[in-house]
């Protein structure tokens, strides 16, 4: 059904007048560099991402040994090292599949429909796993920062666990806001694609570059906040 919807997508726009119609071959070449535009967007977002999850890996490897005589924190140690070792599997496995869906020597329409499906699905499971991902390096960085002797104290439960929720809610949040810009421009290309027009592609370029700054102000306001919260549940404030 997600397959078709995306075959399909933006079914009621595709009538445009002849008069409006354009040769398919320019149409193509308008919208390649801009298809790889939005590859590398991902690309970058990507490689982030695995070096955050390399950095946990050595900060979580250290851990193990500054942990050793403590059993909780070694098992929660080693359960997020684990956890942080799949997650850079699968931070391959998206990263090759970028590549097999970015092959421009397949037609363009088909490449265009892999992209969507791989962002409805492999790639939103990414983005759940990059909010976790920060999550996983931000604490162990704090408790490589606070091991006292073999000992990590959280003085506020409570506050500790909305913070995470908070950060984990915050990043899915942001990472699904560019997703969602990137898919809108991705299916205004297909559209501008399948009827052989530019007017779609046009559109929706004029309205990210409308919504850009507004993206940008929240996203310092709620940056601000967060960083707040950090630093008041740490009694710097």
């Amino acid at each position: 059904m997600e397959d078709n919807n995306i075959i399909n997508t933006w079914e009621k726009e595709k009538h445009v007048p002849e008069h409006l119609k354009i040769d398919i071959d320019m149409v193509t070449k308008h919208l390649k560099p801009r298809i790889s535009k939005v590859y590398w967007t991902f690309n970058f977002n990507l490689i982030l991402y695995l070096l955050a999850i390399l950095a946990s890996i050595v900060m979580l490897s250290m851990n193990l040994y500054g942990y050793r005589t403590n059993p909780v924190m070694l098992t929660v140690e080693s359960g997020l090292l684990v956890l942080s070792l799949i997650f850079l599997g699968y931070g391959f496995f998206i990263f090759m599949k970028i590549r097999e869906i970015n092959n421009f020597s397949k037609d363009l329409r088909d490449l265009l429909q892999s992209k969507l499906r791989f962002l409805r699905f492999h790639y939103e499971i990414w983005l759940i796993l990059t909010a976790i991902i920060a999550w996983i390096l931000t604490f162990s960085l704090g408790t490589l920062v606070d091991n006292q002797d073999g000992v990590f104290r959280i003085n506020k439960v409570g506050f500790f666990v909305i913070i995470s929720l908070t950060m984990l809610v915050f990043i899915y949040g942001v990472q699904k806001l560019s997703t969602e810009v990137s898919m809108r421009k991705l299916k205004a290309y297909l559209n501008d694609l399948e009827a052989s027009y530019l007017g779609h592609t046009e559109e929706i370029e004029a309205k990210n570059k409308k919504m850009l700054w507004v993206y940008f102000v929240i996203l310092v306001i709620l940056t601000i906040t967060f960083i707040l919260s950090l630093l008041k549940a740490r009694n710097l404030l």
